[in-house]
């Protein structure tokens, strides 16, 4: 028979749970990173390959960082040993300085005179600005019997316009030198050309890695993966409750397992229920970052009496996004006519999709694409999965997509291709 558990038992469960449920951080063991199969070969083909490095691109919040995070841990080493170095860009940085930050992770130790050693860095050596033709030489130094790993992330908050350029002239420098470090250059963007000059030159360098939104086999590794190292259960309905929510955004799969299993702890059951999905979607709703709640407020706040703006919204959230969180007008239409009960056609809600980009509305969507193909996607791609939970406490969402959200068959009841 099982222990009955006690009041610090139930405590330590919930500590527990905020460990292994991390929507705030980046993961960084391997054993807790669910999915991503493509792009992790990809990566560590890449690193395998001399001369090769990595571009690894994609809108906020799929995972880019973290994948970048446990590069370390997914390649199969012998006798060679791993250096793995990550910086992070911010907008006053340069060239120089990202290559300052590198230096200052690689040490070397001098013998003193007194006996002993003392460990330097070797930003040390380069009291004035660095170079690409520094940053080149000492990156070539690593012996074969280390398999450097230099990952430079958040690339698109540089403001120097120049960085870019001499990025990409880094990366193909280092590949025709051959060198067995890999780097990997890390940020948001739609295109590889949006985040680092690119020209025919380093294409044949670089593998150009797309991190589109998880798969929806890839959410449900990570909720089944944790509530099983929990010791506990969930039933389908709140499963697929807390995936088909999440919009392919790992972060919210994290927050909304994670408070799912706080409410069955509170309630002193190892077994999550739907109640404890549905009570997890009101929590994060009230704990939700303010930002939220005024770019809603500003993107739905109308005087017109019988305004669709809260409906679109809401039908444009509920539109199954492709890889990039793209969706077409044509896809928010049967999510649209689901909402108001009625068939409603495209011409009927164009114009609020154009209110959505302006400052007016707080440019809550963003578009790409010419007339008559244009696609729009949330700004804040965390946005997405706010708005339908806001519909849902504003009985916005008709039964009909409640329903869907707890099925794995969503997908099929709001297609998009």
């Amino acid at each position: 028979m099982a222990k009955k558990m006690e009041l610090a038992d139930w405590a330590a469960k919930r500590f527990e749970a905020n460990q292994i449920f991390t929507p705030s951080t980046p993961i960084s063991v391997a054993d807790l990173f669910a999915g991503r199969g493509e792009q992790i070969f990809r990566l560590v083909d890449a690193v395998g390959e001399r001369g090769r490095h990595v571009i690894l691109y994609g809108e906020r919040g799929v995972g880019k960082t973290s994948l970048s995070q446990i590069t370390r841990f997914l390649i199969p080493v012998g006798f060679e040993q791993i250096k793995f170095i990550r910086v992070q860009c911010f907008p006053t940085d340069t060239f120089s300085t990202i290559a300052r930050k590198v230096f200052k992770e690689v040490r070397f130790n001098v013998d003193s005179e007194e006996g002993g050693q003392t460990v330097y860095d070797v930003a040390a050596l380069y009291p004035g600005e660095i170079t690409p033709d520094d940053f080149i030489r000492e990156l070539s130094l690593w012996n074969d019997n280390h398999i450097p790993i230099v990952v430079i992330d958040e690339f698109n908050e540089l403001s120097d316009p120049l960085a870019p350029l001499l990025m990409a002239n880094t990366i193909k420098a280092l590949s025709d030198s051959a060198t067995n470090v890999t780097l990997i250059v890390v940020g948001v963007a739609n295109d590889v050309k949006q985040l680092i000059s690119s020209h025919e030159s380093i294409e044949r360098c670089t593998e150009e890695i797309l991190m589109p939104r998880m798969k929806t086999d890839e959410l449900k590794d990570i909720i089944e993966q944790r509530v099983a190292q929990l010791g506990m259960s969930i039933t389908g309905n709140a499963k697929w409750t807390i995936i088909n929510l999440s919009k392919g955004l790992p972060q919210y799969v994290h927050s909304l397992g994670r408070q799912a299993c706080f409410e069955a702890i509170k309630n002193k059951r190892l077994n999550i229920k739907d109640e404890d999905a549905e009570a997890a979607v009101q929590s994060l709703l009230a704990s939700s970052d303010q930002t939220f709640k005024d770019a809603y407020e500003v993107a739905t706040r109308s005087n017109q009496p019988g305004n669709l703006f809260k409906q679109v919204l809401t039908a444009c959230a509920l539109a199954r996004p492709d890889e990039s969180g793209y969706f077409a007008p044509g896809w928010v239409q049967e999510p649209l006519s689901a909402i108001v009960d009625k068939q409603i056609d495209i011409a009927n809600f164009q114009e609020h999709l154009k209110q959505f980009l302006t400052v007016k509305r707080g440019q809550i969507l963003e578009r790409v694409g010419e007339e008559r193909a244009y696609r729009f996607r949330f700004r804040h791609p965390a946005m997405q999965p706010y708005v339908i939970m806001r519909g849902i406490r504003e009985n916005i969402v008709d039964e009909k997509a409640k329903q869907a959200l707890s099925s794995p068959e969503q997908g099929d009841l709001f297609p998009t291709v």
